[in-house]
């Protein structure tokens, strides 16, 4: 996303005149949510403290990693895994900042509880192409996920799984496993891989479309699919 990530948070990147990060949030209060954690870096800290001094009234806490430049970053895992310990046993939902989706996380929720295991997003692929950039998944009737294989050599299935879990808080402790065994400390979908092969991990079918806006070329294509929505004439 550089450079217009060089000095600035992808997730406070406008989407529709307002941050990538405002569009989780309306998913999350649709679903009930209303304590928020957020994970940034020292780069950054003071950026999303501007952005929630607009937002009274929200239950939002932001916690920052002692990073300050693109070397030192504990990365996604690594982040989670230093603050995991320092949370309230509770049940998580993780959520990438750079995901933005229309499908309801009550439901989710629904399943998680009647579960009682992680449970991961999927959604079907378009394109192979999209599957060997992504998350490859394989579920078994149950729904349990039978393989978990990140940026796989091959498309076994067309089905992603994308950056948006429920995690039980043992669960979450595990990142710090995860870590000390040498995981890849960036990548969500290498913890998961790892957890999938350890543990009983569900996946639940988002409904709706979802965005990754990881690079330049994706974030400029939502803004203009956005666009081209809003002003299309409501019948």
């Amino acid at each position: 996303m550089w450079p217009l990530t060089k000095d600035f948070p992808k997730v406070l990147l406008p989407i529709d005149e307002r941050p990538v990060i405002d569009h989780i949030l309306d998913k999350l209060h649709e679903a009930n949510i209303k304590a928020v954690i957020i994970i940034t870096n020292l780069t950054f800290e003071s950026h999303f403290h501007s952005w929630l001094e607009k937002k009274p009234g929200h239950s939002v806490e932001i916690l920052a990693e002692p990073s300050r430049c693109e070397e030192e970053k504990l990365g996604a895992i690594g982040a989670l895994a230093t603050f995991a310990p320092k949370l309230a046993p509770d049940d998580y939902l993780v959520i990438a900042g750079d995901n933005i989706f229309t499908g309801k996380l009550g439901s989710m929720i629904q399943f998680y509880k009647k579960k009682k295991a992680p449970v991961v997003a999927v959604i079907r692929a378009g394109t192979k192409d999209e599957v060997l950039r992504g998350s490859s998944v394989i579920l078994e009737r149950d729904m349990r996920i039978a393989q978990f294989r990140e940026k796989p050599d091959e498309a076994e299935s067309m089905l992603i799984g994308v950056a948006i879990y429920l995690l039980p808080y043992q669960i979450l402790m595990k990142t710090v496993e995860y870590i000390q065994e040498g995981g890849n400390n960036d990548a969500l979908g290498n913890f998961m891989e790892w957890l999938c092969k350890k543990d009983r991990v569900y996946g639940y079918m988002l409904q709706g479309r979802l965005w990754d806006v990881g690079t330049i070329e994706s974030y400029e294509q939502l803004k203009r699919e956005l666009q081209t929505t809003n002003n299309h004439p409501k019948s």
